[in-house]
């Protein structure tokens, strides 16, 4: 019984894999890529409207999580993750299509990337209960690094192989052509989660209500998840607005822009690759603090940059890998930490408690940077600070005082179930 149970974990595991190595490129190319930025842009598209496309996927991810959470506790997580992605899947060809829709090609696409965002958090809250579901403890940190490793590597080679050829000036058929690819990869992830072996919670979960009251009163999840939305607020903004800063304020050719985001997906894929080795070696708490710190440089130099020399693209993708590697280490670790905290009973409601914030952290970085890229350049004397440059240095200045919120949380050690709420759980 015991090699039955392993064995159709392990077959979990693989197409648990396979599922996200589809989806998430998918959804890299849809909402996180060089691609729909410069798709966006050539609908017509301004430099704010065009950073809301990459914004609205966590943002929704984060502010419906927890409702989602409730549609788990109806319909089952299985269910519920299927109809989600088919409702994904959906909008994301809809948006391919929206040059189809003549002048209103832009609205089409922004409308149905939101669609497409609504769609996801049914997926987010029956995920990471999912994975729970056939993960024991002392595989979780290896497999979700072994996880998104892989599912970047996909994203790295699907968008290195548009980048060749896509050529400097891309048209918008081209980059429509690359958007509908991207859509059929993304049905892989319905097609493998739709042969996942089932797995019965060990515990029965609480009702929707008890279950938030009790995350919410779980201090260490609730302080390690606040952690998560600062962090997460200073960091994920980097990247996409380097890349708008590359094609509107360098004037990069296109095919670069989307090699050099290739390439910070590359750091994202070597963070995913270490992140197991750096928690096993390293207490969370100062590990968390060394991928804090990265970040402080990478922003500042980012700053610095104001050519578009050969010199100066070989710093700027350098930095972009730094920045990824953070990131992606970073999102391992909170993941983990997230899964161990999330009290026994309780784990689809602990865990859309703290994707909550996860995810609020990371599109209302990018909300905040497409408000604030619509203002006018900053002249100090004689230098001129554009307003790329001085949302850098507004993310370097503020990651200084936001240390002092990682410096006041306990390492976690395991699930801390309130007293008030034990009853609730048993």
């Amino acid at each position: 019984m015991d090699e039955t149970m392993e064995l159709r974990r392990r077959r979990a595991e693989r197409l648990s894999i396979a599922s996200s190595c589809c989806g998430v490129t998918g959804e890299v190319t849809l909402t996180d890529s060089a691609v729909i930025l410069l798709f966006a842009s050539a609908l017509g598209a301004g430099d704010v409207l065009t950073l809301v496309t990459t914004s609205v996927l966590p943002f929704f991810n984060g502010l419906l999580i927890i409702p989602a959470a409730w549609f788990v506790s109806r319909i089952g997580r299985e269910r519920l993750i299927l109809g989600s992605c088919r409702c994904a899947a959906v909008a994301y060809f809809l948006a391919a299509s929206a040059p189809f829709f003549g002048r209103f090609a832009i609205g089409v696409l922004i409308a149905m990337i939101v669609g497409f965002a609504l769609s996801l958090p049914g997926f987010i809250a029956g995920w990471f209960p999912l994975l729970d579901s056939f993960l024991p403890e002392t595989r979780r940190t290896a497999f979700l690094g072994r996880m998104r490793f892989l599912h970047q590597l996909s994203a790295i080679g699907f968008l290195f192989l548009v980048s060749l050829v896509i050529g400097r000036t891309p048209s918008v058929p081209l980059l429509q052509g690359v958007l509908l690819a991207g859509a059929v990869v993304f049905l892989g992830r319905l097609f493998f989660i739709a042969r996942m072996p089932h797995f019965e919670p060990v515990h029965r979960e609480v009702q929707w209500g008890r279950g938030l009251r009790a995350a919410a009163g779980n201090r260490a999840l609730t302080r390690f998840s606040v952690y998560q939305f600062v962090l997460n607020l200073l960091i994920y903004g980097t990247i996409p607005v380097a890349t708008l800063y590359l094609k509107k304020g360098l004037g990069v050719a296109d095919n670069v822009i989307v090699f050099i985001s290739g390439a910070a997906l590359g750091g994202m894929l070597l963070g995913y690759l270490a992140a197991n080795r750096l928690k096993t070696r390293i207490p969370v708490r100062r590990l968390f603090l060394g991928l804090h710190l990265m970040t402080l440089p990478v922003n500042l130099v980012l700053f610095l940059l104001r050519s578009g020399t050969p010199a100066e693209l070989v710093v700027f993708t350098a930095m972009l890998m730094l920045s990824g590697f953070a990131v992606a280490a970073s999102s391992v670790v909170c993941s983990a930490e997230m899964m161990a905290l999330a009290a026994p009973g309780n784990k689809t409601m602990a865990m859309a408690w703290s994707g909550a914030f996860f995810y609020c952290g990371c599109g209302s970085s990018r909300l905040l940077s497409s408000l604030l890229l619509g203002q006018a350049p900053l002249h100090l004397g004689t230098l001129v600070v554009t307003p790329y440059q001085g949302l850098f240095l507004l993310y370097a200045v503020l990651l200084i005082p936001a240390l002092h919120l990682l410096l006041r949380i306990p390492e976690p050690e395991k699930p801390v179930i309130p007293f008030s709420c034990k009853e609730e759980l048993l």
